[in-house]
């Protein structure tokens, strides 16, 4: 009976530490992050999309992407510092008048990243 009890104690010792080893949060291969630019009024029609076409020109190119929706590689910390200095570049040489907001937010942590109203 013994042997059972000790058999039975390290079978639950087992199990238990499998549980608590895969609950761990994992280690993210890369971060998804989506970019948001809504023109506000008076912005309206053919205006509100040239601008806005504009406006993710500018991002784009300082964020080293090619559409609204990319993935950067490295810790949390890394990524969102270099999407918002990225961002802060952009804000700085965009030179198009309007009104508008640019948002980027961290999909992968459904946190908002960077925030600018154009106004």
């Amino acid at each position: 009976m013994k042997k059972f009890i000790m058999t039975l104690a390290a079978a639950l010792c087992c199990v238990m530490s499998m549980t608590v080893l895969t609950a761990c949060e994992k280690d993210h291969d890369g971060y998804d992050y989506q970019l948001i630019v809504e023109p506000k009024r008076p912005l309206t029609g053919l205006d509100a999309q040239n601008w806005r076409n504009a406006v993710l020109d500018v991002y784009e190119t300082a964020l080293g992407v090619g559409s609204e929706e990319f993935t950067k590689q490295g810790t949390q910390e890394e990524c969102d510092k270099e999407v918002l200095e990225a961002c802060k570049r952009a804000e700085g040489s965009l030179r198009i008048g309007g009104t508008g907001e640019i948002v980027v937010q961290n999909n992968t942590t459904r946190q908002t990243v960077y925030r600018s109203i154009m106004q």
